[in-house]
């Protein structure tokens, strides 16, 4: 008598296309209702620790002496301040809304057995983003969502592993800090990836890693 080997499924294709389908449905009827809500709100830079309820200003003397101490990620991702990239020294500001969006941390990172990936080849690297609603009213975080770019600007597939790539709580009251953990594929010896992330009826704020 001769076995017979049962046939694997693919190993992601059939649940990412669902994700995916199930995310755009979901992100497209959003957006309708979002289209009234949100103008056109840019990011401001403010120093990490400093006071933003004051539209963003900070007291100089405040942090002196500190800012020689920051990590080599901060310095190679463009810290001065005339550059257009945010650093883990930043925390990106939204003042129509009060929505404040930080990189705590971006770090190598290993997909789980399970994890949902696109290039099994590809280095992974996780960013983790802390959000603070300072408005005035509830947030919807929905439409929250970062996107990945490899060193050539070719957009990096997102990785979801447990609670890695699941997205904030849905709705953030006023006072309140959640945080998020995304991962990103690269390709081997990709140099640096940049991460964009806000509301989509906003204009993104944008982090540059060299790697």
């Amino acid at each position: 008598m001769t076995a017979t080997a049962t046939p694997q499924q693919p190993r992601t294709s059939f649940r990412r296309r669902r994700i995916r389908a199930l995310a755009g449905l979901a992100a497209v009827t959003l957006a309708m209702g979002a289209l009234t809500a949100c103008g056109e709100d840019k990011p401001t830079k403010n120093e990490r620790g400093s006071d933003t309820t004051d539209n963003g200003s900070a007291t100089e003397d405040e942090g002196d002496g500190e800012e020689t101490g920051g990590a080599d990620t901060t310095d190679d991702a463009g810290a001065d301040s005339g550059s257009e990239y945010f650093t883990l020294d930043d925390v990106a500001v939204w003042e129509d809304s009060g929505m404040e969006i930080s990189v705590e941390a971006v770090s190598p990172y290993t997909p789980g057995e399970y994890a949902l990936l696109e290039n099994e080849d590809h280095d992974a690297y996780k960013v983790d983003f802390a959000l603070t609603n300072n408005g005035s009213e509830r947030l919807s975080t929905v439409l929250i969502i970062p996107t990945g770019y490899d060193a050539d600007g070719i957009e990096a597939a997102r990785i979801y592993d447990g609670d890695v790539g699941m997205g904030f709580q849905e709705n953030v009251d006023p006072g309140v800090t959640v945080t998020a953990e995304y991962a990103f594929e690269v390709p081997p010896g990709t140099t640096s990836f940049t991460v964009e992330i806000g509301d989509i009826m906003t204009e993104q704020a944008v982090w540059k890693f060299e790697l």
